[in-house]
């Protein structure tokens, strides 16, 4: 029975069975170039010299636990941009609850997440390549015969699992979100028109006009409106209302505006010609025709007070499968394929940056090793979508087949740097003792 060797490094106790002994205390040493990245083929394919099972479980979880508090602080971020960019005020001037405010905060944040899970993913795999180098481990490892090349097979296995939920969220799970942030948005709009739960004055854009809605103190239910319509060319169409209400719509879609002590003035538009050089066409002061009443009800559809549009008209709203149907006669819907299938590539690079950016870490350039190489994963990935946006003209095949080979290539090159970098790699580079 083949005996078995227990090595003892910081973190863990590495069970390293007797064959592997031969190689005893050393690091693999490759030459740059050709020779290198064929020797690393050889090495990430055989099978061979696996990463022990103990460190595997150990990197996933490390790495696993990292991209979650990272992808954790990337969204917070993004979450309150927005909040301070206008959603707050759109909240609150719509009185929306709780659970709605949480479910549109929600909403936003597949938005960001495939740019931020490659960022995640590398710096997890840094510092946890980072912490696993400075503990002596990967010397542990080369001198039972195991190189660097399992930990770079088993962070491609990571990156090829981090690709797949970068497609299947912003393939499917950002579209869907997207319309639902709009739809419960729509729904918290009418709510406050038709509830009268507006707290303060609030601009609506809608397919009737433009209208101003102010809250009353003393019937907050019926709030003041001031609407602003073009029926037709050169005309102008001015509603005032003290208060009004929407009723809830029926089986057809339709409501009714009411509205209370209002009036209405039709004003018209003189010709250009008759208005002098250099001054702004405007009505004209005095109203054509005017209407006053106490009460009044207007039939309309729910759409031309709050639009919502079906989804698909924006084309973040289509799903990947949707994209890739109308892809061969949309060339805006093809760009946005190979958008998103490109920045899900970026989940299998961005492990190989970190060790590549690990193997010239140093005590003199740890400061600003790490922001470096993130700098250069979304150079990539604008230049990637800059590159997209000439190959969409090609077509639907020609444009994923070019995707591939660039990704691959790309893939490739990364990893022949790792392999002839891989000493640097295990060998500890801050001094720590």
């Amino acid at each position: 029975m083949a005996r078995t060797i227990y090595t003892v490094c910081s973190r863990h106790v590495v069970r390293i069975p007797r064959n592997r002994q031969a190689a005893n205390a050393r690091l693999v040493q490759l030459e740059p170039g050709l020779s290198s990245l064929i020797h690393f083929l050889r090495e990430i394919t055989s099978g061979k010299r696996r990463f022990p099972r103990q460190q595997t479980r150990q990197v996933i979880r490390d790495v696993v636990w990292q991209v979650g508090l990272v992808l954790l602080l990337i969204e917070s971020v993004f979450v309150a941009e927005k909040l301070l960019s206008g959603l707050l005020v759109e909240l609150l001037a719509v009185s929306a609850s709780f659970g709605k405010s949480l479910f549109l905060m929600a909403a936003l944040m597949p938005e960001v997440f495939e740019l931020a899970l490659p960022a995640a993913l590398l710096i997890a795999v840094y510092r946890v390549a980072l912490g696993m180098r400075e503990d002596r481990e990967f010397l542990v490892l080369s001198s039972a015969g195991i190189p660097p090349y399992g930990l770079v097979r088993l962070i491609l296995k990571i990156g090829l699992g981090a690709q797949v939920i970068a497609l299947l969220v912003s393939g499917l799970v950002e579209p869907l979100s997207r319309f639902a942030f709009r739809e419960v948005m729509f729904v918290a709009q009418y709510s406050a028109l038709a509830g009268g739960t507006i707290t303060k004055t609030r601009l609506i854009d809608t397919r009737v006009g433009t209208v101003w809605a102010s809250p009353r103190s003393d019937e907050p239910e019926n709030p003041r409106l001031f609407v602003r319509q073009e029926p037709q060319a050169g005309q102008e169409r001015i509603v005032v209302a003290n208060g009004a209400r929407l009723t809830d719509p029926d089986r057809a879609g339709r409501v009714s505006l009411l509205l209370f002590d209002f009036s209405v003035d039709d004003f018209v538009v003189p010709p250009a010609s008759l208005v002098p050089a250099g001054r702004p066409v405007r009505p004209m002061s005095a109203p054509v025709s005017s209407l006053r009443g106490q009460s009044t009800s207007q039939s309309m559809v729910i759409n031309d007070v709050i639009a919502l549009d079906p989804r698909g008209r924006d084309v973040a709203e289509l799903t990947t499968i949707e994209l890739f149907w109308s892809a061969g006669t949309d060339r805006a819907h093809l760009l946005a394929l190979g958008k998103r299938l490109g920045r899900s590539l970026l989940c299998l690079l961005a492990p190989l940056i970190a060790l590549i950016a690990l193997s010239w870490t140093t005590r003199a350039n740890q400061a600003f090793i790490l922001p470096l190489a993130c700098a250069g994963l979304m150079a990539t990935e604008i230049i990637g979508t800059a590159a997209l946006g000439t190959l969409a003209g090609t077509g639907l095949v020609p444009t994923l087949v070019l995707l591939v080979i660039f990704a691959a290539t790309l893939t490739l090159a990364l990893s022949g740097i790792a392999a002839s970098r891989s000493s640097a790699i295990a060998r500890p580079g801050l001094g720590r003792s």
